[in-house]
């Protein structure tokens, strides 16, 4: 299967820690500051805190990082960071049939939406909320889908779908 002509190039990871973080801001910073992104006719909203110490907004840590089980730290995710140009184009373009989209209530009782590039292994996961503006699409995190269990457990929660 072709690559669909609206995802754009994944990007290098190597090079200088700074320089990468701005680069990887750059594109965060047009892809959804300045694009002003829209999820199915809601505006897409991330988590816009700055830890103390910090200068990016937890919303974008959590595109270009993961959880470190032991440590409960966020560690950079090379393979998430690369295809973050995909997040944005991926929620836009979320009617194209290569997109998989499905809502599940996770064991919290938070109703999640799920939009799959399956065949690229990238996901991106939105969660409704209704905020005094109206209903947005808040922007909980994007990864590389690595392995068969997480692959399995996408496919567990998309046969499990609300109606």
């Amino acid at each position: 299967m072709d690559m669909p002509s609206w995802l754009p190039e994944m990007i290098s990871v190597d090079g200088e820690w700074e320089r990468l973080l701005t680069g990887l801001y750059a594109i965060f910073e047009r892809d959804f500051k300045q694009a002003k992104r829209n999820f199915q006719g809601r505006p897409v909203w991330w988590d816009r805190r700055i830890l103390p110490g910090g200068k990016y907004e937890e919303g974008f840590w959590h595109l270009i990082s993961k959880d470190d089980p032991g440590t409960a730290d966020r560690l950079f995710d090379p393979r998430r960071a690369e295809r973050l140009p995909w997040c944005g184009p991926t929620i836009t373009n979320s009617k194209d049939p290569v997109v998989t989209v499905w809502d599940y209530r996770e064991s919290s009782g938070r109703v999640r939406t799920y939009v799959w590039l399956e065949p690229w292994d990238y996901v991106v996961i939105l969660e409704k909320r209704q905020q005094r503006r109206g209903l947005i699409a808040f922007l909980i995190t994007a990864y590389f889908v690595e392995g068969a269990s997480t692959r399995r457990k996408l496919r567990r929660k998309l046969a499990e779908k609300l109606a």
